[in-house]
């Protein structure tokens, strides 16, 4: 029973850091899990900031196209950069001050080009103004644009995603353009009235900053929760050193009571044994002292009585021991384990 005992006592701290290794698992788990969560969040952030940006853009766009159409085009001196549009009617295309300076008309669209152009050098925000029927051929779709207008006449009110241009990451948005009356100048004779969805205008809006902020903020989640993973590992390991010592004080003072218990159990035997022996070794040490006084010195029965007497006395010193029991020895026989009198009697001092 009692190496049953300490069998069991010395398997509890292999079960204690078993399943201190779980909880290790499981924390780090809970970690991986909400560290990859986060950074998705992040991610979907850094995309959803992206398409603010190119929102805004979309919306700048219309306002200054709706200020152009507002005053039916302006007219800008004519430059190489800003030729006459070939794509608008003669009538009233050209037009000279007094001064003798040749003004050519701007229309929504020209003058979108031309400010996605400024835009493209100066930000790096790349706009584009297209449909599928388009008027000016440096209006006409790319494959994604494509995707997104026919997405249009489908219903879509939106459309964006990732993709690359030249080599760098790009959010791409683009959002359709309804026919108002003040376009059916230019858009009639293809066709469009009142309300339909005549193109759109895509924005590109360049990642690398985006990027940069976003790969700063997973790096201090990282660090984050690098932290929180450490601090819980420390945490578990000190739980479970703690536990296991109070597992170890506890077994020590169940062991102490036992013993206790032995000892007494011990004491108790002592004393009745002691009470039994007492006094038929004192008749008997008695009765060999008056046969030995009958007895010549030289008889030969006097050394048998006084081999008599040395057993006597020693079974004498063996109750004395008895009584002085103060813990609990044992020693083993061929039959089994027994009290060790001789050193459950010996003091400390005199064991060390």
């Amino acid at each position: 029973m009692e190496k049953r005992d300490k069998a069991a006592r010395n398997h509890k701290p292999i079960r204690l850091w078993v399943h201190a290794v779980g909880i290790i698992c499981v924390w780090s788990l809970f970690i991986v899990i909400s560290w990859v969560w986060l950074t998705q969040v992040i991610h979907s952030g850094t995309l959803e900031t992206a398409r603010i940006e190119a929102r805004t853009a979309f919306r700048n766009d219309l306002i200054y196209r709706l200020w152009n159409a507002n005053h039916g085009g302006v007219y800008a001196p004519v430059t190489l950069k800003t030729p006459p549009n070939k794509y608008l009617e003669p009538l009233n295309r050209e037009i000279q001050t007094p001064e003798g300076i040749t003004l050519t008309k701007i229309n929504p669209a020209y003058m979108t080009r031309q400010a996605h152009e400024i835009a493209a050098q100066t930000y790096g925000h790349k706009g584009h103004i297209t449909s599928l029927t388009p008027i000016c051929p440096q209006n006409a779709p790319d494959p994604w644009e494509t995707m997104a207008l026919k997405q249009f006449e489908n219903g879509e009110t939106e459309v964006s995603s990732l993709e690359i241009m030249d080599g760098t990451d790009h959010l791409r948005l683009m959002r359709p353009l309804i026919t108002e009356k003040k376009c059916l100048t230019c858009h009639a004779e293809q066709g469009y009235k009142q309300g339909d969805i005549r193109g759109g205008i895509s924005i590109s809006i360049p990642m690398a900053a985006h990027e940069a902020i976003e790969k700063a903020n997973i790096m201090t989640l990282s660090l984050i929760y690098i932290f929180f993973w450490i601090t819980g590992l420390i945490g578990t390991f000190l739980s479970i050193f703690f536990l296991n010592r109070q597992i170890r004080r506890r077994h020590s003072a169940e062991d102490q009571l036992l013993q206790h218990e032995k000892m007494e159990g011990a004491m108790e035997m002592a004393g009745a044994v002691c009470h039994e022996l007492n006094q038929p070794l004192q008749m008997i040490l008695g009765n060999s002292e008056i046969m030995l006084l009958d007895l010549e010195p030289d008889h030969p029965m006097a050394k048998r009585i006084i081999r008599i007497q040395e057993q006597v006395k020693r079974m004498s010193q063996t109750t004395r021991n008895l009584i002085k029991i103060t813990r609990y020895e044992t020693k083993q026989f061929p039959q089994g384990t027994v009290i060790d009198i001789d050193m459950a009697s010996t003091n400390d001092k005199t064991k060390k």
